[in-house]
């Protein structure tokens, strides 16, 4: 076995006047040489070979077909027979461990190597007979023969317990690919709704501060109110006789417009209480009491705003 000579690097300690501190040290350690992977080697040689052969398939297939196309954009769908096939290859060297999974694009590679083929053949037979036809759609079948054949050489065949197995580990993965993807929609609905919500509650809000200028535009103040209170003293208003049409009596103050009057001329939640009791004096205390609570929480939230 034959062996190499590495340096590598490893911290020792290392005292000067009494300090001491952590210094890199190089030192040599033989390791043993790995052997060449002649197989790997050979795999790769092979691998290389066949694709190379089909690139040359493939443009001489672009080229036939292109041909039989007419020419100009027929050589772009020409080349469109075989690139499909060798497209398929990966699809089944990605599926090299589930035979199920892979049987499909093999299958499929095969059906698009033999239209690519006959498509060939055809062009064959116009230009030159059957001899020139045959042999130019044989190079696409060489090409895909080839790949099959290194395809059957790294297949991983498993065991009927060990591909149970293995598809069992895919099935558990692939249901937590599931559950992450249905959590991040699910985050995602929850945002938007979430947003739509704080869109609603501020329009909401702005309407409601509209609302309110509006009412305060045409609101009177508590001394116009007081003054008015004063000036008037006129009797209440007498119903008609019985069989006379009854007219439409004065219709009584808003409590709710009070309370907002006196709350905003500065009067405490008591003293409008008292203000608005002495105005309508058969005006419940509690219903009075509640109005007034209720005005001045919409007056704090509207001066927040």
């Amino acid at each position: 076995m034959k062996f190499l000579k590495e340096v590598r690097t490893r911290l020792v300690p290392r005292t000067i006047d009494g300090t001491t501190h952590q210094v890199p040290e190089p030192y040599t350690v033989r390791t043993p040489k790995v052997p060449v992977d002649k197989d790997r080697l050979a795999l790769i040689g092979v691998s290389g070979l066949v694709l190379v052969l089909t690139l040359v398939a493939i443009v001489w297939s672009t080229y036939s077909i292109g041909q039989l196309l007419g020419g100009g954009p027929g050589y772009a769908a020409g080349a469109v027979f075989d690139v499909a096939w060798l497209s398929v290859l990966l699809l089944e060297w990605l599926a090299r461990f589930d035979p199920a999974k892979r049987a499909f694009p093999r299958k499929v590679g095969w059906a698009l190597a033999l239209v690519a083929a006959g498509a060939i053949f055809l062009e064959g037979q116009l230009a030159g007979g059957w001899q020139m036809a045959l042999v130019g759609a044989a190079v696409s079948i060489v090409a895909k023969v080839l790949w099959w054949a290194v395809f059957k050489h790294i297949d991983k065949d498993l065991s009927p317990g060990d591909a149970a197995w293995v598809a069992a580990e895919m099935s558990k993965a692939n249901a937590k690919l599931a559950i992450a993807g249905a959590r991040r929609q699910a985050a995602k609905a929850e945002v938007a709704a979430r947003l739509e919500l704080l869109a609603a509650e501020r329009d909401l809000g702005e309407l409601s501060g509209i609302d309110h200028f509006a009412a305060d535009r045409n609101a009177i103040s508590a001394e116009q109110v007081r003054e008015h209170d004063h000036a008037s003293g006129l009797p209440e208003p007498q119903l008609n006789r019985a069989n006379t049409v009854r007219e439409q009596a004065e219709q009584g103050p808003n409590i709710a417009h009070l309370a907002r009057v006196e709350l905003k001329a500065g009067a405490s939640r008591e003293e409008a209480v008292e203000a608005i009791l002495a105005r309508v004096p058969d005006a419940k205390q509690t219903s009075v009491e509640a109005t007034v609570r209720r005005e001045r929480n919409k007056l704090d939230r509207t001066s927040y705003r």
